[in-house]
């Protein structure tokens, strides 16, 4: 069966996605309902662009919330939905979820955090409004009594449409947004791989100037980038999947607050490239190979080579399709708990 196929049964359903956009993961949540026939409408949660409409969504959010539920209401004039499928929820209110129920009584409404209840406090206080909510956050999950349900990988990361065979020439990769101590191990992996004589891409993004600004002042790590680490400009999707093909191990740096997998980690296992990571839960995962995963902290004195420079370890079809955009889908719209794919139906099945 063709993993599309599990989305079947939601062929013609309305769903109307409320997210922010965020690199290319609201597209391939829409691409993957437009494959299925799903009719799916987007409205942005940050109605402001970039840096400013973050920065209201997160410090001014009634600023943010009358202009959404505005949103909202004009998109109910024109149509009814089957589904309200919320991503984050920092611009959430009690008239947003009232006006969708008055209008769409039975429809089914689902919450999912793709950062930690500790970074998204707003969505917090609307979670008994939501008939399911999902967490990508383990601890998260088993605290605040919600579903655990991991991030998910575009059909782009599918591991049989990537050649195994094509040559990695760039040893280490780190794509990502700069925070938290992030500068300071990315900083290390630098002085190790340079040591170690090592390739190392790496591509810090910083959403403003002015964020820039604050966290020179303010960050020590942060000052001492590595000329040419930090860039304004979001790299494009098909720039970073053309580097991660081209990579041996994938470097993660998870935030503090968080416990659950961020998507550098899912996406390079899942196309079959192993992964150096500050997050040791990604070893909870039976699914996993663990010996594609190395675990690492601010104490890190080498690189072990043997690991970067040999290849993946198993077929990494399996990991893929636990954590496919399709089966992540699967589990939010039939409102279930997440059950990872068993391995023989993987190999039966394919």
């Amino acid at each position: 069966m063709d993993i599309q196929d599990q989305l079947k049964q939601f062929k013609g359903k309305r769903v109307l996605l409320l997210a922010p956009q965020f690199f290319h993961y609201i597209d391939e949540i829409r691409d993957a309902m437009k494959a299925a026939e799903i009719d799916c409408d987007f409205l942005d949660e940050r109605p402001l662009p970039g840096f400013t409409g973050k920065a209201i969504a997160r410090y001014l959010p009634m600023i943010n919330e009358r202009q959404v539920a505005k949103n909202v209401d004009d998109q109910l004039t024109a149509k009814s939905y089957d589904y309200l499928l919320v991503i984050k929820g920092e611009s959430l209110s009690t008239k947003l979820l009232a006006d969708f129920k008055q209008e769409n009584p039975n429809a089914k409404l689902v919450l999912f955090l793709w950062d930690s209840v500790a970074n998204s406090k707003h969505a917090e206080a609307f979670f008994d409004q939501f008939d399911m909510v999902y967490t990508f956050d383990a601890n998260d999950a088993a605290t605040y009594k919600i579903e655990f349900l991991p991030l998910f990988v575009g059909s782009q990361f599918d591991p049989r449409l990537i050649d195994q065979d094509q040559q990695q020439d760039i040893d280490l990769a780190f794509i990502g947004t700069v925070h938290s101590n992030r500068s300071e191990l990315l900083n290390l992996v630098e002085k190790l791989a340079a040591s170690a004589h090592l390739s190392f891409y790496d591509f810090r993004y910083v959403q403003s100037k002015l964020v820039y600004a604050v966290r020179y002042l303010q960050d020590r790590a942060f000052r001492k980038s590595p000329a040419g680490t930090v860039h304004f400009n979001k790299i494009s999707a098909e720039a970073m999947l053309k580097t991660l093909r081209r990579t041996r191990t994938i470097v993660d740096v998870t935030h503090p607050k968080q416990t659950g997998l961020t998507g550098r980690v899912i996406e390079g296992l899942s196309m079959g490239r192993k992964v150096l990571t500050t997050n040791s839960k990604v070893l909870d995962y039976d699914f996993i190979n663990k010996e594609n995963v190395q675990i690492f902290d601010e104490k890190l004195t080498n690189l072990d080579e043997d690991f970067i420079m040999k290849p993946y370890v198993g077929d990494p079809l399996m990991v893929y399709k636990n954590f496919s955009v399709y089966k992540w889908l699967e589990t939010v719209l039939t409102g279930t708990a997440y059950v990872p794919v068993d391995h023989r139906s993987v190999v039966e099945k394919d």
